[in-house]
């Protein structure tokens, strides 16, 4: 079997962190702005089972923005061998107004429905990020999250 095309790694889902621990996060369960603030995104890697010696290349498409590069995952080290799925975090943009890839105006932390994607690779020796399916390269869906403003007890 040609494992060259297979994704070394998909998203299986993003979460909010609790008390209690991870907790799924979609549009249906927003966060406040005082948790887009203090807390991270995490999202969960499904690592293909055949490929452990590789380490990966990771970006984050936060609302159609410019790709976001995030830290390189290295097996062994960031990634314990053997561990099939693992989470790994990002945090929202810190800017209140920005472009997107079309040049348009995104406010990545306003009240309202955001869109998340995820890509994933294999990485390669040098500065080269090759997302192609030839070197285990993956597109998550996009996840939508949703950001509510925050409701004070008076």
């Amino acid at each position: 079997m040609n494992d060259e095309n297979v994704p070394v790694a998909t998203v299986t889902g993003l979460y909010r962190g609790t008390f209690s621990g991870l907790e799924p996060l979609t549009k249906d369960t927003p966060l406040t702005l005082e948790e887009v603030r203090r807390n991270p995104v995490f999202y969960e890697l499904d690592l293909q089972p055949g490929r452990e010696g590789e380490d990966l290349i990771i970006d984050v498409i936060y609302d159609n923005m410019i790709p976001r590069r995030l830290q390189d995952l290295m097996r062994g080290t960031d990634i314990p061998r053997g561990i099939r799925f693992w989470p790994d975090w990002f945090e929202i943009p810190p800017y209140r107004e920005m472009r997107d890839t079309d040049g348009r105006r995104v406010y990545p932390r306003a009240p309202g429905t955001h869109t998340v994607r995820i890509r994933t690779a294999r990485r390669k020796l040098g500065l080269s990020r090759d997302f192609s399916p030839e070197n285990g390269g993956y597109m998550s869906p996009v996840f939508e999250i949703t950001i509510v403003a925050d409701v004070k007890n008076v």
